[in-house]
């Protein structure tokens, strides 16, 4: 219900979300309604592969099979509607993994993070360097800071995954009889993220990356904003950079995510209602109806914990009532 009352607060006033309805309908009786088929079909695949980029950081230890951890992403899809950064992944996928596992379930998705965000920023800074001079008309001066600032995230990033790694095994290594550190136990899972590892994950976030860019790519096509398929990629590459710089959750930011859309698309003659919808669209195909499955199975999974507990209850009662029956 959260979910829903956010979305509608932003698309409002209601003759906006109206005409993006009319806009969707019109094309729908159009032959490019072909592109919208492609797109839809490609949107199990982005999960599909954001699970196996997670479970590249699960597999060495987790009871979890595959199916159980697509799970475990939808429902972190579900958690990080409301959360700012995807930060709901964590929860989501933490209350759909085991509780002995859920310590190093959240190290993992952390790991599977740090690649996305290494290929959001190594895509985009390129796509911001190429695109901005020639469409938005940036020049250094209005799109240096921004330049610098993620050009700073990414040389962090590299930092982090290269060294920290090593550190932590000579910490641990130093520290094997002390009883002090047991609560960073779970961080020695990270030793196992072998270069590559870390390589699969990479690849398994670069390809999710291409597409979902090529999700967009379509859905643009589908309201007849025709571009060549390099400058498209490069636009969008500006617009997940510029989205991953913005702290807010993904509903919350629905109208800066239009607005960005705004910026980079206008140039191109396109106008701002077929912008819009198309950046509306692709969020409800590729994280409001996922997330949707995802809430689904958390309250299915909540269901069955209190169903169990019940019955254990139960249980403890009948036995307590024997204890005392044969007392007497």
């Amino acid at each position: 219900m959260g979910i829903a009352g956010v979305l509608y607060r932003q698309l409002s006033p209601p003759q906006a979300l109206s005409s993006m309805i009319d806009a969707f309908l019109e094309h729908w009786n159009t032959q490019s309604v072909s592109w919208l088929a492609i797109a839809v079909f490609l949107m199990p695949f982005n999960w599909i592969l954001e699970t196996m980029k997670w479970r590249q950081f699960t597999q060495s230890w987790s009871s979890m099979g595959f199916w159980e951890s697509w799970r475990a992403v939808l429902a972190g899809v579900a958690a990080s509607m409301l959360l700012p950064n995807r930060s709901g992944d964590y929860l989501g996928r933490l209350l759909l993994s085991p509780k002995a596992e859920q310590s190093k379930a959240a190290i993992a998705t952390l790991a599977g993070s740090y690649c996305q965000w290494v290929v959001l920023t190594g895509a985009g800074i390129p796509s911001l360097l190429w695109f901005a001079p020639r469409y938005i008309g940036w020049d250094f001066e209005q799109g240096g800071l921004m330049l610098v600032l993620e050009l700073t995230a990414l040389l962090i990033l590299i930092f982090l995954g290269a060294f920290i790694p090593r550190w932590l095994q000579h910490f641990f290594a130093s520290q094997k009889k002390s009883k002090a550190i047991v609560w960073l136990r779970p961080f020695e899972v990270i030793l196992d993220y072998k270069p590559a590892v870390l390589a699969r994950g990479l690849g398994f976030a670069a390809s999710r990356y291409l597409l979902y860019s090529f999700q967009y790519y379509c859905i643009l096509h589908f309201y007849s904003v025709d571009l060549p398929l390099g400058t498209a990629f490069a636009g969008v590459g500006v617009i997940y950079l510029l989205q991953t710089s913005i702290p807010l959750p993904p509903v919350l930011g629905l109208l800066a995510r239009g607005e960005i859309a705004l910026l980079v698309w206008r140039p191109f003659g396109a106008n701002a209602l077929s912008i819009l919808a198309a950046s509306y669209s692709l969020f409800t195909l590729n994280l409001l109806a996922p997330s949707l499955v995802g809430l689904l199975l958390i309250l299915k999974n909540a269901y069955k914990k209190t169903t169990h507990e019940d019955q254990k209850n139960d249980a403890d009662g009948f036995a307590l009532t024997d204890d005392r029956a044969d007392s007497i």
